[in-house]
This record gives structure tokens, C-alpha cells and sequence, in this order.
């Protein structure tokens, strides 16, 4: 029929000091990054099939080549996703301005800038490196 709600009833102390909401459980997020972590290289490793040679020490350029082409979805999705967040960012940046805030608009509209251009430009960067390291 009809349920009725439970009804809890505390002093106003209690209340004010917040001890009520100790009870709740907490989300470890370290322990979910490392599982989530060893999930992705456990992933990473059965998906490069065999990886014994690379595990002894040997550095393949197959191997290199597996792992930099295996992160590109990835890249490609923060590079094209970099473009309307800092259009969003230099938005609200005219917007400081406009009201008179232009210090803190003028910021916003300088470091969204220099963070899509960094965004965009890192994975070359990256290449580069991974260039060097292989004719090391």
C-alpha cells in the first residue's frame, strides 16, 4: 500500500556538526585508478599478441609503432574535442570583459588559446620524440 517515509529526528548540535553524513561510504579513487590502470595494460598487452621480446629488454619498432598507433583514437578525440571547449572558454572570456572583469576575461581568453595550440601540437611533439628514441 503506501510506504512511509523514515522520519529521523537529531539535535540541532548534531546536526551543525555534520556527523550524520560520516556514515556514508567514500569512493577510493586511487584504488580505481589502479585497477582501471591495470585493466588498460593488461587490454594493451593481449592486444599486441606476443610482447616477450619487448618485455626482455629487445626495443622493436613494431612494437613502438603498435603502441604510439594504438593511443590515435584517443588523440584524435582530445584534439577535436579541444577546439569547442576553447571556443566555450574564449566565449565566457568576451563575456568577462563585457561585464567589466576584463583582468580574469582577458586570462581566460589567453590561456584557452595557449591550451589549444598546445593540445593540437603535443602529438607531433610526441612523434618527434619517439623519432629520436628510436634512432638512439
Amino acid at each position: 500500500m503506501f510506504k512511509r517515509n523514515k522520519v529521523e529526528t537529531m539535535s540541532i548540535s548534531e546536526f551543525m556538526s555534520r556527523d550524520y553524513k560520516k556514515e556514508e561510504k567514500r569512493v577510493n579513487w586511487k584504488t580505481v585508478a589502479k585497477v582501471t590502470t591495470t585493466a588498460g595494460v593488461i587490454a594493451v598487452s593481449l592486444g599486441f599478441g606476443d610482447v616477450s621480446f619487448a618485455a626482455a629488454g629487445a626495443i622493436n619498432g613494431a612494437v613502438t609503432a603498435k603502441v604510439v598507433n594504438a593511443f590515435d583514437p584517443i588523440v584524435e578525440l582530445v584534439k577535436a574535442i579541444s577546439y569547442p571547449i576553447a571556443l566555450i572558454m574564449m566565449l565566457g572570456g568576451g563575456i568577462f570583459v563585457m561585464i567589466g572583469n576584463s583582468d580574469k576575461g582577458l586570462s581566460l581568453i589567453q590561456k584557452a588559446g595557449l591550451g589549444y595550440v598546445l593540445v593540437q601540437m603535443l602529438p607531433i611533439l610526441m612523434d618527434l620524440l619517439v623519432e629520436i628514441a628510436k634512432s638512439l
